[in-house]
């Protein structure tokens, strides 16, 4: 089946359908980095699929600072010509959004050239599913509360207009619309009946889940096998003349042998004090011979090493209170920010975000990984006293679930944002099964 993938981001969503062999048309992100990283990852999947997994591992062992990251690729475009044209082909650098508003934004009507030409180019002429989901900041709780009444004027609201217009073009059968749980009562509602009518209108049924009652479909992403509890909505919307019902996701859910805590996922990882280890280059396993986890085996599969596994130097006041935290998280215990000592609070606000430094304990599941750890790891701290740091990108990525050949590409920052941002691969694998099955023979 065909996708069009739109706002990618780093690709979370459209690995499990590259995992299921569904052909990716392309796939539209505004972000260069976020770009540069579907490249890379469009770059495994073509080697995967050659068996010359050795040409991945050779520019990986060559080193990816993202200052260079085009003459490191040269060598793979010279041995695979073709590969450079589908990339161009493939991952478009675009933002969503009126021109005429936006210097930066490109007009529905260019992005459509640009699809044309990809389905052109892989000799097709439909769209069967179009996956993907707007950003999500004005629709959350969290941030719509942070904005306050901007939350009302932001255009964030309204990019679902641009996945309604492709959707209107390209008819797929049926499409995944991912977002945050907090799309349901935006604008007290009003964001989401907008949002059905306008599709039914162009003949496609919208649905959010199994029950009539839309707040009762929330799912947890961590009960279909993904190591975090993630709140998710999926929109599954689709042609009115198939009268699908909503996929059932349980009947593909991961099962592991062990489980799901921080020690069973990071345990197998290389030890960094603040400071230490490499945003780019390979790092490779300690102790192959050792026993692994379910877990560990599965997200090293088709790795010969880690990368993006570099830790945040951190200041002695936030040291302090790393070492604070991880021993009440020891204990079972969550430090509060009131419960600090006076010389290592820093503002007088001790009625919000009281939990803003919190530990991944090592014998529970790991806490939601967002966006927000690219700002700081308070959030985010790792459970071995002897470490006494936050998480690196690896360990957040491992939380996500990608898998360890999975390159981020860019600065740290940008490589924290497009983890935290991510739908986790192991869900997308999930609904990708879930929609073949429903989908394809009709």
């Amino acid at each position: 089946m065909k996708v069009l993938d739109l706002f990618s981001g780093a690709g979370g969503l459209s690995e499990g359908f590259h995992n299921e062999d569904y052909k990716v048309i392309a796939q539209i992100e505004k972000d260069k980095w976020a770009c540069e990283t579907l490249t890379t990852r469009t770059i495994f999947h073509f080697l995967k699929n050659r068996n010359d997994l050795n040409t991945y591992y050779k520019y990986l062992k060559n080193g990816t600072n993202y200052k260079s990251i085009k003459i490191n690729r040269e060598f793979i475009y010279k041995k695979y010509p073709e590969l450079k044209e589908i990339i161009d082909h493939q991952i478009l650098n675009k933002k969503f959004g009126n021109p005429q508003n936006d210097k930066e934004a490109t007009s529905l009507k260019e992005l459509s050239r640009l699809i044309e030409s990809a389905l052109k180019f892989n000799d097709e002429n439909n769209i069967d599913l179009i996956i993907g989901g707007p950003p999500c900041q004005a629709y959350s709780i969290v941030g719509r509360s942070r904005m306050k009444e901007t939350a009302e004027k932001d255009s964030r609201n309204f990019l679902f207009y641009y996945y309604l217009n492709l959707v209107k073009e390209y008819k797929p059968k049926a499409f995944i619309f991912e977002n945050v749980p907090g799309i349901l009562t935006a604008k007290k509602g009003r964001v989401f009946e907008k949002i059905k009518h306008e599709f039914n209108n162009c003949g496609y049924e919208i649905l959010t889940g199994p029950s009539n009652i839309d707040k009762d479909n929330v799912l947890d992403f961590g009960e279909f096998g993904v190591v975090q509890k993630r709140k998710r909505v999926l929109l599954f919307g689709f042609r009115k003349e198939f009268d699908f019902n909503y996929p059932d996701f349980t009947g593909n859910k991961y099962h592991w042998n062990h489980e799901l805590t921080t020690q069973h996922l990071l345990s197998d990882l290389p030890a960094l004090l603040p400071g230490d280890g490499d945003d780019h280059n390979l790092i490779q396993y300690i102790d192959t011979k050792r026993n692994l986890t379910d877990y560990q085996k599965y997200i090293r599969k088709d790795s010969i090493g880690i990368m993006n596994h570099k830790a945040r130097n951190i200041h002695e006041r936030d040291r302090k209170i790393y070492e604070l935290s991880i021993k009440l998280a020891e204990r079972g215990t969550q430090l509060k920010y009131p419960d600090l000592p006076d010389e290592l609070k820093t503002h007088q606000n001790e009625k919000s975000f009281l939990d803003r430094f919190k530990v991944h304990t090592k014998d529970k599941i790991p806490h939601t990984v967002v966006a927000h750890i690219s700002k700081d790891g308070h959030y985010n701290i790792h459970p071995d006293i002897n470490q006494c740091r936050s998480l690196t990108v690896r360990e957040a990525a491992r939380i996500q679930g990608f898998p360890d050949n999975y390159l981020f590409e860019g600065p740290r920052t940008a490589q924290f944002v497009q983890v935290g941002n991510a739908v986790p691969p192991i869900m997308s694998t999930v609904i990708a099964k879930t929609i073949k099955t429903l989908v394809k023979g009709n």
